[in-house]
């Protein structure tokens, strides 16, 4: 794993391409042993930070929300503040990095847009800033319209990927691009919240231990288990997915 001090100092040098000196963090506190809100009204000088339960009937579970905050670089409290929350956080799949010219207030009000979901008529919550969903999400599951309203929220994004390499992805803001519309929430098809789930299904595969016998990374594991419940769900398939992928693993991973 990379060291935090070594992910800031890859963060520090985007923004410096990207020609700005403060960053944006979204960090996801569900189920985490630490609540960062504490921390962030001690900081000084303060730094402006937004729930995106912020209007939702989850408003009150500050303690469990996705935070936003806005880091400035050259300041040491705050750079203090990022490395420590990288230290606690990023390996525990709850932090995003975004880097981005836009106006805090205008991001707030984007990425909330793009926390809400619509699917069959109902409203929900669009867990993005998981960065093991974060991916596949952008690649192979939004469509380009959906996809490129993500991209146009930051000038790049940013996560630890399964092995805490940091990983990013381009987005299409100009750094003196001002002002961004966004839809109001993301409308996902029936098949689109299948694939989401499958995400789900071969993550808790991944950490419940039965399948640590698979050769490669952590990365390399999941996109086999990943692959294998696509394939499930385009069968039809309606048993134990552990059992369907035990039964359809390639040789080489068949234990013997």
């Amino acid at each position: 794993m990379k060291t935090p001090i070594q992910w800031l100092e890859q963060i520090e040098r985007v923004c410096a391409l990207v020609g700005v000196q403060e960053v944006d963090l979204l960090l996801d506190q569900a189920n985490w042993s630490h609540c960062a809100v504490p921390g962030l009204q001690a900081l000084s000088p303060k730094a402006p930070w937004f729930s995106l339960f912020t209007g939702t009937p989850e408003e009150k579970l500050l303690d469990q929300a996705p935070l936003l905050m806005r880091l400035d670089l050259t300041i040491w409290q705050h750079r203090a503040w990022l490395e420590e929350l990288i230290e606690h956080g990023a390996s525990e799949a709850r932090l995003m990095v975004l880097v981005t010219s836009l106006r805090f207030q205008e991001l707030s009000q984007a990425l909330q847009a793009l926390f809400q979901m619509q699917w069959g008529g109902q409203a929900g919550l669009l867990r993005f800033y998981d960065p093991r969903i974060f991916p596949l999400l952008l690649n192979t599951i939004l469509t380009s319209e959906q996809r490129a309203e993500f991209l146009q929220v930051a000038c790049c994004w940013g996560w630890l990927d399964r092995e805490d390499q940091p990983q990013w992805l381009p987005g299409t803001r100009l750094r003196k691009q001002s002002g961004i519309e966004v839809s109001p929430f993301v409308e996902l098809s029936d098949e689109q919240c299948a694939l989401i789930g499958c995400i789900g299904d071969a993550q808790r595969m991944l950490n419940g231990g039965k399948f640590d016998h698979l050769e490669g990374t952590k990365e390399q594991r999941f996109n086999l288990l990943y692959s294998l419940i696509l394939q499930a769900e385009r069968e039809n398939y309606f048993g134990d997915f552990s059992e369907y992928v035990r039964q359809n693993l390639p040789d080489s991973n068949v234990p013997v």
